[in-house]
């Protein structure tokens, strides 16, 4: 029985594995594109958090928005505002509102539709007499039950995982997609993990927090470190993209989702896939709700890369540029890893010694000890070599990163010097876009 047991999920694996392949191209097209998720934090202008709902007049003023509500039946709870070929959605918590920009040829063109995108946000939140922060977390609100927008998922998410689920009701990430091929997928899932210490240590914009200066210079990712295992830098790397599949079902999936009703489970999803079979909806719901630094998007052919912070309002551009240009020359980055550290570079020794940088950097930012002499150095090279391959005039996008380099400052340090001087009222004047 054991053995039926074990080949009929070996079975459902693979069947789940090829169709899974089948949603990425054999290989990535040219150029690699990229898209963005942006999150921002709303508030008023003494820090308090703000609700996204406010916005949605201001958005949908001049008449050519297509909303969509979470309970389209009743439609009482908005979820997402379309328009002028951007997305603003209100996330976990009820003042943090995301702008989703689809994928663009390069960093150039990226910059031309977020600049648009969030000048429209901007006067939106104006407007109804609040702020958008280029920030990571809300500065002086709390997280707590009550900032949970009441979308009919996250009630349940929260009485499955707990205190451990609040965090995203404040932080605020800069989520960056970026083409990737079939051939490539899980190579650059391990080589974007395993490099989420640097990245971290790069962008980290969210030290004030709950109002008070924090223990984290990157606070988001420290406070999320209650969801254990789920978020973060996998345990492990993956073999291959089989394996990743067998990983992720042997998680617990704390949620089912049928059709518009979402109910506790608590159990490995392979429990789940034993009684009904390989079902690719329930895997993908479930994936979506492991929140590691890389992770593959079957539904948009792209990988995620999602450790850094909300950019401040003078760099907003540095963590999407950097994160297209690590995938752009992960190859190169892999072998940086592997000539640093010895050995290689997915070997068990290489990826706790990254595990535990990326815990430094997530306190102490850029002023973490790196791996190895000039790490964050190196990697800023190799990243400047993958966007100039490309010819696209993107490299001037990492000068910012450059600076925090060589000054040892990061955006998480000018907020904590704002908030010192002046409260919140002060940090929110210093990241208000």
């Amino acid at each position: 029985m054991v053995a039926t047991s074990a080949r009929r999920f070996q079975a459902t694996v693979e069947d789940l594995t090829a169709r899974l392949a089948q949603r990425f191209p054999p290989r990535v097209g040219r150029p690699r594109r990229v898209g963005r998720e942006a999150e921002f934090p709303l508030v008023w202008p003494d820090g308090r958090a703000a609700p996204v709902v406010r916005l949605w007049d201001g958005l949908r003023a001049d008449g050519t928005a297509r909303v969509r509500y979470d309970d389209p039946d009743r439609r009482t709870v908005i979820e997402r505002v379309d328009v002028g070929g951007a997305g603003y959605e209100v996330e976990v918590g009820r003042a943090t509102v995301e702008v989703v920009l689809p994928p663009v040829d390069d960093l150039q063109a990226l910059a031309r539709v977020s600049a648009s995108a969030v000048g429209r946000l901007v006067q939106a939140a104006t407007a109804a007499g609040l702020r958008v922060l280029g920030y990571g977390i809300q500065p002086r609100t709390q997280a707590r039950a009550g900032l949970i927008t009441p979308k009919g998922r996250y009630a349940v998410f929260y009485r499955s995982l707990g205190r451990p689920w609040l965090p995203f009701t404040t932080t605020a990430s800069d989520q960056v997609h970026v083409d990737v091929g079939r051939d490539e997928v899980i190579g650059v899932v391990n080589v974007l993990n395993l490099l989420s210490g640097a990245i971290i240590a790069l962008t980290a914009n969210s030290s004030v927090y709950a109002g008070r200066v924090g223990r984290f210079c990157s606070g988001r990712e420290g406070l999320l470190r209650g969801l254990g295992t789920r978020h973060g830098m996998p345990p492990r790397p993956f073999a291959d993209l089989e394996d990743y599949v067998r990983f992720v079902c042997q998680q617990p999936c704390h949620v089912l989702r049928r059709g518009r009703t979402y109910a506790p489970y608590g159990r490995p999803l392979a429990v789940y896939l034993q009684a009904r079979g390989p079902d690719l909806d329930a895997f993908l719901w479930h994936e979506h709700y492991l929140w590691y630094s890389a992770r593959p998007r079957a539904q948009h052919a792209t990988v995620e890369v999602r450790p850094a912070c909300q950019q401040p309002p003078d760099d907003p551009l540095a963590a999407a540029a950097l994160a297209l240009a690590l995938v752009e020359g992960w190859r190169e980055a892999q072998a940086l890893v592997a000539d640093a550290l010895g050995g290689d570079a997915l070997g068990r020794r290489a990826w706790q010694a990254m595990a535990a940088y990326r815990r430094a950097a997530i306190t102490h930012g850029i002023r973490a000890p790196e791996p190895a002499p000039r790490f964050l150095a190196r990697v800023l090279d190799v990243a400047a070599d993958a966007l100039r391959r490309r010819a696209r005039g993107e490299e001037h996008l990492l000068d910012g990163l450059r600076r925090r380099l060589e000054t040892r400052r990061l955006p998480a340090d000018d907020v904590v010097t704002a908030f010192r001087r002046g409260g919140a009222a002060a940090l929110v004047a210093a990241r208000a876009l």
